[in-house]
């Protein structure tokens, strides 16, 4: 049982089970414009998963019934000493998820891992089995990326790094071995399930694009409901382009923009889309600093928050020292 307060008002109240009512908490404060000064909380247990996620939704002060050692060090480190309470105090909570973040002091990643355990991923699974293809180096590959999962594919070039990508989205098809996503062969997969971006030397010869940047962004949701998650397509693509730093380019001719404002507007199409699978081909080539900055930061957001499964090429050394992304090397 999960109670919130802002200063002396109950805000939010769940009886579900688990972590379960703080992440419906999260959700709750999407949508909610009342006071939020003095947030405060009572739970009936708090471990250190509880721990995190409350100081993540700006909870200041805690009590709870019964509270492990490792959320009232947790709690010291963050919020301050006195900022947890308890009627009964142990040593630590008999659950997994308790000895799994023991030793774990990144708070994005402990999100991470406790939304992937409450199955809170966009992503979905990707399934590779003794997969050949007759160009590069691809030579019964076998590969389980897990929903959500974070994968970078090193290599020199020519090992077929780009031709694995897009084997993955159905532009190529395997000479033997087999492809499922999210359980289902590509060609099964719903509309929109995908999102790919490929190479800026690709995006440089599309011509075929009478379309404004804003038009293109919005190809990805074009067949969706007017209303998606409470927001109009509208929304949508312009929050998507305000995310990207390609807002200014809305009227723009697609086919005219310089190759990394055509990036940037890729990049943006695949968010609005909410693509659960993203395929990226070195997002971040022909990009200046500022902007290699932004694809950085925007796919550290994306891998903490939303949680696609996330497959991408790259030689950017900004990328590859990125942590908690499994490599796999081709050739």
């Amino acid at each position: 049982m999960l109670k919130i307060f802002s200063s002396d008002t109950q805000i939010f109240y769940s009886e579900s089970k688990w972590l379960h009512p703080i992440f419906e908490f999260e959700e709750f404060l999407k949508a909610y414009d009342g006071p939020r000064t003095n947030l405060s909380a009572w739970d009936s247990a708090i471990g250190k998963a509880a721990a995190v996620l409350l100081v993540r939704l700006g909870v200041e002060q805690i009590h709870g019934e019964l509270v492990s050692n490792l959320a009232v060090k947790y709690i010291a480190q963050t919020l301050g000493e006195g900022k947890l309470t308890w009627d009964t105090l142990v040593d630590r909570l008999m659950c997994q998820t308790e000895s799994q973040l023991e030793n774990l002091t990144d708070s994005d990643e402990m999100y991470y891992l406790l939304r992937q355990r409450a199955k809170l991923v966009l992503g979905i699974p990707v399934s590779i089995q003794n997969l050949s293809y007759k160009y590069g180096k691809i030579n019964g590959l076998n590969l389980e990326v897990p929903a959500g999962g974070r994968l970078m594919i090193l290599g020199e070039n020519g090992t077929g790094k780009t031709t694995l990508l897009r084997l993955l989205c159905g532009i190529y098809k395997p000479d033997s071995g087999s492809i499922l996503i999210d359980g289902k062969p590509v060609d099964k997969l719903p509309k929109y399930t995908i999102g790919y971006i490929p190479q800026l030397s690709e995006l440089q010869e599309e011509q075929s694009f009478d379309l404004t940047a804003e038009e293109v962004v919005g190809l990805g949701i074009n067949g969706k409901p007017e209303k998606s998650g409470g927001k109009s397509r509208r929304d949508l693509v312009e929050q998507a382009m305000r995310r990207t730093g390609c807002a200014h380019l809305a009227g723009r001719k697609f086919s005219v923009l310089s190759g990394g404002e055509k990036q940037k507007v890729s990049l943006a199409r695949c968010l609005a889309q909410k693509a659960r699978l993203l395929l990226l081909d070195e997002p971040t080539a022909n990009l200046d600093k500022d902007n290699r900055r932004m694809v950085v930061d925007i796919l550290t957001s994306l891998s903490i928050s939303e949680i696609p499964t996330i497959i991408m090429v790259t030689h950017d050394k900004e990328l590859t020292s990125l942590k908690k992304w499994e490599v796999l090397n081709i050739g």
